[in-house]
């Protein structure tokens, strides 16, 4: 964790209300979302202080150049438009004033308060009052104005009010038939039961979610597990590439890498699959090609782990290219499908996967993407923040395990 930033000017009388509010929202989201609100602790002389567990250097929003500040706002507004969503879910939960509370965070980014750590949005200065300051007495009042100018000004001021109660109505009704819209999505939030538990309702009767696990195959998954996004930089974009003696790059590929706790973590993950659920599998093999290994039911599932298991990583990542074909795979409009993308980084073959994600929510509204990135990059969490999708990442094994449980809850055995 490190400090931004200290702030003189800030009343400390309200931490614990902004605590709240990040709890709220890392009790249904991974760090990543809540990471956009710096954390208010108070420091030496009763001064607060802003802090952030992400790590890299901070840098204010107009010390980036223009490609920079434009993908950091747009960053912002994916977290942003998360936000909403939850709380549209909590209200069809009843649960309005921790929706309200939520709510209160949703607003444009002060560009004066915004900083980017490693190319995520960090806002500080959120949600508190400035300290009271000496207030100077007020000036005597002004004479009374004449009643003529006195009619005027009401009936503007009425005539403002009018204005703004239609447009509330107006707004009111498009968010009535957004809700309405967005209904299918419900059952595929997170916190919702999984298949599983729900199948065990008498007259249940439904079918069974799509499940699709996209596997990063490319050259990177070889690297080892604790693998830092510099030193894949070192080594993938140094010219020539450093030596194979070269004590970093023996450690950079290292067991255990990557790939092997991918394997390990998967296998895990289909013998906990409910039996009624079938699993296809994709992997990647260069930026043309992103193999379909089939479909495979209950009864074919240790076939399923020993093809995973002679696996090899190889060439590029084509994020964009594999979800929109794993997309077309299932339907995601009148039935529940989930895909879950184990990754290491971004689309490594020049497509905007975050468009194809953007595209996704729009034409197949229940199908739901989970990101399990396992490496430093967060350029793929819009993938998930765009499909009403959940986002984990780590390098360490054990936790990777139980974040892929995770991912897979939909889909997994009840408990």
């Amino acid at each position: 964790m490190q400090r931004i930033t200290r702030d003189e000017h800030a009343s400390s009388t309200e931490l614990d209300v902004l605590e709240a509010k990040i709890a709220l929202i890392l009790k249904h989201f991974p760090p990543s979302v809540a990471s956009v609100y710096a954390i208010p602790r108070i420091g030496s002389g009763n001064v607060v202080e802003w802090w952030t567990e992400l790590g890299g250097q901070p840098t204010r929003f107009h010390e980036l150049n223009e490609d920079q500040q434009a993908a950091l706002l747009d960053r912002y507004r994916q977290r942003q438009e998360t936000l909403g969503l939850l709380a549209d879910e909590l209200v069809a939960r009843g649960q309005a004033e921790q929706a309200a509370s939520l709510r209160s965070l949703i607003r444009p980014p002060d560009l004066n308060n915004l900083y980017s750590v490693n190319g995520d949005p960090v806002v500080v200065r959120w949600g508190l009052q400035p300290r009271a300051a000496v207030v100077a007495p007020p000036p005597a009042p002004a004479p009374a104005p004449h009643p003529v100018v006195r009619r005027v000004i009401v009936w503007r001021v009425w005539r403002g009010w009018l204005w703004l109660l239609a447009g509330l109505l107006g707004l009111g009704l498009l968010l009535w038939a957004l809700w309405q819209w967005r209904l299918p999505l419900m059952n595929l939030w997170p916190g919702q039961s999984s298949y599983a538990c729900r199948a065990k309702v008498p007259g249940g009767g439904e079918l069974p979610p799509e499940f699709v696990v996209i596997l990063d195959t490319s050259g990177s998954m070889n690297l080892n597990i604790a693998a830092t996004k510099a030193d894949e930089d070192w080594y993938f974009k140094t010219h020539p590439r450093p030596a194979a003696d070269d004590p970093r790059t023996i450690r950079m590929f290292s067991p255990q890498t990557r790939l092997d706790v991918a394997k390990a973590s998967l296998s895990g993950m289909i013998n906990n699959l409910h039996p009624d659920i079938d699993t296809r599998l994709m992997t990647f093999a260069g930026c043309s090609q992103q193999p379909d290994h089939g479909v495979f039911n209950a009864a074919r599932r240790g076939q399923l782990i020993d093809g995973i298991q002679r696996l090899n990583a190889d060439d590029g990542t084509p994020l964009a290219s594999s979800l929109k074909k794993a997309a077309r795979t299932v339907n995601g409009r009148d039935r529940d499908a989930v895909i879950v993308m184990f990754v290491d980084g971004d689309d490594g073959c020049n497509q905007n996967v975050c468009k194809v994600a953007q595209t996704i929510a729009i034409e197949q509204p229940r199908l739901r993407v989970n990101v399990v990135n396992i490496g430093d990059s967060s350029l793929s969490d819009c993938i998930a923040e765009n499909t009403g999708g959940s986002i984990y990442s780590s390098r360490n094994a054990s936790d990777l395990a139980d974040a892929l449980k995770e991912a897979t809850g939909p889909v997994s055995e009840c408990e």
